[in-house]
């Protein structure tokens, strides 16, 4: 069959002005209240940053978002589709187009944060080349603002 006649999947075809919307979000983990009703839409194209210390919801917000935690209360909807009342499988095609790679303990620390960059490379594009896969990683190292040199650093050394 030939791909040029496929019918596009609910995501790619999305043309809004918000692929992200969160409304209402409400993260408590006992009597700890994390997010309060929090309210957030990333426009098209936007590149945002989440900064904050240590502790304040920063991971807990993208867990929400990407569908790993589900929130107290709220809704979060990713390309029209929504992360928070849809069944865990609902949503493979939306998951498809991110990569997510956590700080810390969800790293190995055995490797190289471009050999930890290769991990999933490895194991949904086995066809990849080992050169082309180094080249991906080193990419996308650059793309989260490391410098290339971080590549080849290991988790514990960088700061």
């Amino acid at each position: 069959m030939n791909d040029d006649h496929r019918v596009p999947a609910d995501h790619e075809r999305f043309r809004g002005d918000y692929p992200v919307v969160v409304e209402g979000l409400v993260n408590r983990f006992g009597t700890q209240t994390v997010h309060e009703h929090l309210d957030l839409k990333v426009r098209r194209r936007e590149i945002l940053g989440v900064v904050g210390g240590s502790g304040t919801g920063k991971s807990v917000l993208m867990r929400s978002i990407i569908g790993l935690q589900q929130p107290t209360e709220g809704h979060i909807e990713v390309f029209n589709r929504s992360i928070t009342d849809a069944e865990p499988d609902a949503n493979i095609g939306v998951r498809n187009r991110w990569g997510v790679l956590f700080q810390g303990g969800a790293l190995f620390s055995t490797l190289t944060v471009g050999e930890n960059v290769e991990v999933p490379l490895r194991q949904f594009y086995p066809e990849l080349s080992p050169e082309l896969r180094r080249e991906i990683a080193r990419y996308k190292v650059l793309l989260s603002g490391l410098p290339e040199e971080a590549a080849n650093k290991y988790p514990s050394e960088l700061s």
